[in-house]
């Protein structure tokens, strides 16, 4: 299951692209934590090895789906990449190249949903979702549904 330590610069108003991976999220022998700045993902595993998880997020507003219990997350099961090699850049401006699986790779794009304005529940049906998250997201569902299932990869700088 989902055990994140992870975060987007993104959710702490700084508009950057900028990923942590920390605690059970790193990919690092001791845990320690994985600066990516301007992340790009080089490579995917097959769609066919995508793997399953039930994530949660702290920046879904849950309360209107259940005013009596705010502190209740909403749950959503979605499929990531088993497996993705990323190139970023660390706090000193040198490049990383790495390759996630397991947690690091889930919590990796999870962050990286949130740097390119996809949430969680855009990965769900509009009736996976409750009533009214559902009525507040079903105008813009398609086209966010649509971004949150590309599987793009850095193809460099050229046209």
């Amino acid at each position: 299951g989902m055990k994140s330590d992870a975060t987007a610069a993104i959710q702490y108003g700084i508009d950057a692209r900028i990923i942590v991976l920390k605690g059970p999220s790193s990919p690092n022998p001791d845990s320690s934590p994985l600066v990516l700045i301007n992340p790009n993902i080089l490579s995917r595993s097959s769609e066919y090895s995508m793997v399953q998880w039930r994530e949660y997020c702290l920046v879904v507003d849950v309360m209107a789906a259940n005013n009596s219990n705010p502190t209740t997350l909403l749950g959503i099961d979605l499929l990531r990449d088993e497996v993705v090699e990323v190139a970023a850049q660390d706090v000193t401006g040198r490049p990383v190249r790495k390759a996630l699986s397991g947690e690091p790779a889930r919590a990796f794009l999870h962050e990286l949903d949130h740097i390119n304005g996809i949430l969680i529940i855009d990965h769900a049906g509009l009736d996976e979702l409750p009533a009214a998250v559902a009525k507040f997201e079903a105008p813009y569902h398609a086209a966010r549904q649509r971004r949150a299932f590309e599987r793009d990869i850095y193809q460099g700088n050229t046209p």
